[in-house]
């Protein structure tokens, strides 16, 4: 995802980067549904029977969800890992290095780089067989997913958790068996890709619910849309899958206070399931398990969620046979760290971005539901704050509900748009004047009152109005540059606060930035 290359494997992006990606290029119309249009999953199948099916030779959990995926995936993984379990995980995309995808081992590390080049150098030829067989037809991320199935196979992982890469349907990574699928995980369905994946909540919710597999358990993460979670269970009754959790069992998860530290950011929070009995009337819930004061690197409401869906899939597991101890839960949670998550930058970090004197924040939010948890955690975290939001966005996401929902919920003071990579290339790459547009009509829309540019500042200073000041700059170095100045000018003695944001590729683009300082 990163606009740079990791050199360390330059061998392997550079065949990988030989086949069609669409995270750089974008996803037709309908690839990602059960339709004549969607990506034919059949190739991604004789691929992996070409390199010798390594997806039969451990077990899997699976993961799909518009927002909290990569998270979740995260927990369960650190979860099974306390628990003694050999454990390997794929997400994309990546935010530094390719390898980031695939990771394995006692500590959750991506794979070396040894590793990636000596597998690509095994697995080449077979590969290149496979390609000439499908014309041609294999895309970058179906081989890059072949390959993470097989370097598990080669680690001898007890489980994988798999994260999907887009919907779930027709994802190249829903090739796994019912025999080897221990569950399905589905987090969090709204709007995203809506054009991939048919056009509507309701398609979209059909293509996450892909990866249900007869017989086998599915856990739901919280559904904010009714009509997501109805489809999702119907397709899991169809094909006699228990639901995770109950109609009759709720979630409930207390935040007690977060510490906004960056050596240590972290919070403290009760995670419980209740249920109540359904055939008495007036019944009041009773808790059937709970953790409390339970220590998250990871921050935000959002993040309870997600933790809350890991702790559901290791009790289902639990239920189903594995050894997955209380004391596992709680090492695998407060172990767990996400980059590009709510993520604070070091002091030195910061003043790489000439941000000396304010606190920095990366978070990759792109989405309606993702602006809302990151605002939400902003106002928790800094409630007393000038607030600049630095944002960079790919083309093709939902550009006005984000905008909106931000501004609404974080009540930033400035926001300065500029422009980045996408997966590499400037192809879904977000202009900068178009999405201070957007952000103008966003808070229009609001009754927020705007002003353009530097120019502005002093003048609606002097003035003492509550003003929206939105500006833009051509690369993400200059729009903090000016997101900071900006802020020394407006803050009146509060905290400076500024949160990149938009996507992970501008995560990773500062994260560079950062490191070469």
């Amino acid at each position: 995802m990163a606009a740079e290359t990791d050199d360390s494997v330059l061998e392997v992006e550079e065949y990988l980067n030989s086949f069609k990606n669409f995270e750089k290029d974008g996803v037709p119309k309908g690839a990602g549904t059960g339709s004549d249009e969607g990506f034919d999953l059949g190739r991604m199948s004789r691929l992996l029977s070409t390199i010798g099916d390594p997806i039969s030779k451990y077990q899997v959990v699976h993961v799909a969800g518009t927002k909290g995926k990569g998270s979740t995936v995260a927990f369960i993984s650190d979860i099974l890992r306390a628990a003694g379990f050999r454990v390997g995980s794929y997400t994309s995309p990546h935010i530094r290095s390719l390898r980031e995808r695939i990771v394995s081992g006692e500590t959750g590390q991506p794979i070396s780089t040894e590793a990636f080049n000596q597998l690509y150098r095994d697995l080449h030829k077979r590969v290149n067989e496979a390609v000439i067989s499908e014309s041609g037809a294999l895309t970058h991320f179906e081989i890059l997913t072949a390959l993470a199935f097989a370097q598990f196979a080669r680690e001898k992982v007890d489980i994988a958790v798999i994260e999907t890469g887009l919907g779930g349907a027709r994802d190249a990574t829903n090739v796994i068996p019912a025999t080897s699928l221990l569950a399905s995980v589905i987090v969090g369905v709204g709007r995203e890709h809506l054009e991939a994946l048919g056009g509507s909540l309701e398609s979209i919710a059909h293509a996450k619910a892909g990866i249900i597999k007869e017989g086998r358990p599915v856990i739901l993460g919280r559904q904010s849309e009714n009509v997501a979670e109805r489809i999702l269970r119907e397709v899991a009754a169809s094909k006699n899958a228990t639901v995770v959790p109950r109609p009759d069992e709720v979630i409930v998860c207390e935040l007690k206070n977060i510490i906004a530290d960056y050596r240590n950011p972290h919070q403290f929070c009760d995670i419980v399931i209740k249920s109540k009995d359904p055939t008495v009337s007036g019944a009041k819930s009773s808790e059937v398990w709970g953790m409390r004061d339970v220590k998250l690197g990871a921050l935000g409401v959002h993040q309870m969620d997600n933790a809350a869906s890991a702790i559901q899939t290791a009790l289902c597991l639990r239920n189903g046979g594995l050894n997955i101890s209380d004391t596992s839960i709680r090492l695998g949670l407060e172990r767990t760290t996400i980059p590009g998550r709510f993520q604070f930058a070091t002091p030195a970090e910061a003043m790489a971005l000439r941000s000396k004197g304010a606190t920095v924040i990366l978070d990759g939010a792109h989405t309606e539901g993702s602006a809302a948890a990151l605002a939400d955690t902003l106002t928790r975290t800094f409630p007393e704050s000038c607030l600049a939001l630095v944002v960079a966005m790919a083309s093709d996401k939902e550009h006005l509900p984000f905008t909106r929902t931000l501004l609404e919920g974080a009540r930033p003071k400035i926001v300065v748009t500029t422009s980045v990579d996408i997966a590499g290339g400037a192809k879904r790459a977000m202009s900068a004047s178009a999405m201070a547009d957007i952000f103008e009509q966003a808070a229009e829309d609001l009754g927020i009152e705007t002003a353009y540019g530097l120019q502005d500042v002093a003048e609606i200073k002097a003035e003492g109005e509550e003003t929206l000041f939105v500006d833009e700059a051509e690369d993400l170095e200059a729009a903090v540059a000016r997101a900071v100045y900006m802020v020394h000018l407006v803050r009146n003695g509060t905290k400076g606060v500024i949160c990149i944001t938009g996507s992970l590729h501008a995560v990773s683009e500062s994260l560079k930035l950062m490191s070469s300082k």
